[in-house]
């Protein structure tokens, strides 16, 4: 018997549509891995190579690595993670069978669809906004499924990552090119590091370091019969993966704003944090996907990688820098009137004008009512749901979420109706006690306007009705001095009309 000597003969064997009865087989290579797609399945198995963070050198930790994989990622991908095999080696040749030890290990996947992975759909304008909230409610349940850690590096390792990601920015052939742009990184996450460190470790305390997926990029999630599935998570490397929860979304946040889709960023976050309500641990956004478009450029600038990947790196490099620089202040706004008025649309519009590319965290009383009596906000709720008791506990919460993300420096949109005067000056006091600028718009539309729309709404997080409109109208509210915004033309319109009264660029 004849060992083999390299890997070569391995990726060879699996390569070879002999080893699949006869399928084609489609190869594709990573800095981590090799997978091999052929008929209804994949094969994947560990690059032997060592790095600073993880070593495969040897064929038992690539073993034990390919067992951890399939043990995390059945959290999140059960149909997708079948097992474990073995690969053989006789006479110099790999097989599935054969005698002594196998000299490497390949987990064993159900194939899916690679269009489907988000990031294809997001480059070709196909993710959609349903898909995207979904994939906040799979993330938060993970989140919070996920084991607590207890003993953790000091600072979280951050300042370990850091360096590294500077570190090996430096020393690839990046760092000839943007030496300058990689000092100034190094400094301005340093210095947002040390702002929050103490921040920090107060959430570690409070049990929200996690065992987490961490490397929660697009490409890493795929749409598995219909659901946004998870796959991929890392395995090899314990210390990347007890990570803050923020931390772990953030990669995905990050994505999402590389492939310009800040809004549907926005629309991950304000599902997740609707869930989650950790409103006070958004204040490390900025550093967290800094860091995340800092690790990008780092493992796209490997020596390993295409040309068109360094190309890349150089992309998230730039954003990482974004992240870090001309933060702007936070503000509170709040869009009210009577149902139908489209505060929703015209909140969602003014969100993506006042915190950069991934929008402002924007706070909705339908969403909180529904969370509240444990619906999600697609579940439609009996008449019981919209007691004066009910609703006086969602605009309590309401508030208090404002002043929360307030406190963790972001800007915070309201939308509610806002029909009792008590709750319009609550809100103008959350304001004023956060020192940060207010500013309250009244939607206004004609009658029949919001008679048509109200019947033609499906399947959103309102309930309200014809009747319950019509009461709304008998009010003839006076909404004080915040802004009236003709709300009767288009969505356009109305958000043109409401840029006038902010002091931002339209």
């Amino acid at each position: 018997m004849v060992i083999c000597d390299s890997q070569k003969a391995v990726v060879d064997f699996l390569a070879a549509p002999e080893s699949h009865g006869g399928s084609a087989v489609q190869q594709i290579d990573t800095h981590l891995s090799h997978v091999f797609l052929t008929g209804e399945r994949a094969y994947k198995i560990k690059r032997a190579v060592r790095y600073d963070f993880v070593d495969f050198s040897r064929t038992a930790l690539r073993k034990a690595a390919c067992e951890k994989e399939l043990e995390i990622n059945r959290r999140t991908a059960p149909e997708i993670y079948l097992g474990v095999v073995p690969i053989y080696c006789n006479d110099g040749v790999a097989s599935w069978r054969g005698g002594g030890a196998p000299v490497d290990w390949a987990v064993e996947m159900a194939r899916f669809d690679t269009d489907k992975q988000l990031d294809v759909l997001v480059s070709h304008g196909k993710l959609e906004r349903g898909v995207v909230k979904e994939l906040a409610d799979v993330i938060a349940e993970c989140h919070q499924s996920a084991a607590v850690v207890n003993d953790f590096k000091p600072g979280g390792g951050a300042p370990a990552v850091l360096d590294q990601i500077s570190t090996a920015l430096h020393d690839h052939e990046i760092g000839a090119r943007r030496e300058r742009d990689i000092a100034r990184w190094t400094a301005l996450a340093f210095e947002a590091y040390e702002e929050q460190s103490t921040f920090l470790e107060s959430r570690r305390r409070h049990g929200w370091v996690r065992h987490c997926h961490a490397d929660l990029h697009l490409a890493n999630i795929c749409l598995y019969k219909g659901r946004p599935t998870p796959f991929d998570a890392i395995e090899f490397n314990d210390d990347l993966a007890n990570i803050d929860v923020f931390y772990d979304l953030a990669f995905t946040l990050m994505d999402l704003v590389n492939y310009n889709r800040g809004d549907l960023a926005n629309i991950l976050l304000n599902r997740y944090l609707s869930i989650t309500r950790d409103y006070a641990g958004a204040r490390l956004l900025p550093l967290f996907q800094s860091m995340r478009a800092g690790v990008r450029a780092m493992l796209l600038s490997l020596p390993t990688q295409s040309d068109k990947n360094k190309r890349m790196a150089e992309r998230y490099l730039d954003l990482a820098l974004e992240y870090l620089i001309g933060e702007r202040e936070p503000r509170l706004i709040a869009v009210g009137g009577n149902s139908a008025t489209g505060k929703s649309t015209l909140a969602g519009a003014l969100a993506m004008r006042t915190n950069g590319r991934s929008g402002a965290i924007m706070l909705r009383s339908d969403v909180i009512r529904k969370r509240l009596l444990d619906k999600a906000p697609e579940e439609p709720l009996s008449a019981d749901g919209y007691g004066e008791r009910h609703s006086s506990a969602v605009y309590k919460r309401l508030l208090k979420d404002a002043r929360r993300a307030l406190r963790a420096k972001q800007s915070v949109v309201l939308d509610a109706t806002f029909l009792d005067p008590a709750f319009r000056d609550a809100a103008e006091e959350v304001a004023r006690h956060a020192g940060v600028p207010f500013t309250g718009f009244w939607l206004s539309a004609p009658r029949d306007v919001l008679m048509e729309r109200i019947s033609a709404r499906l399947n959103g997080a309102s309930d309200a009705t014809a009747n319950v409109l019509e009461k709304q109208l008998q009010r003839n509210i006076d909404p004080g001095f915040w802004s009236v915004v003709n709300a009767g033309g288009t969505a356009a319109e109305t958000l043109q009309n409401a840029l006038g009264a902010l002091d931002i660029e339209n």
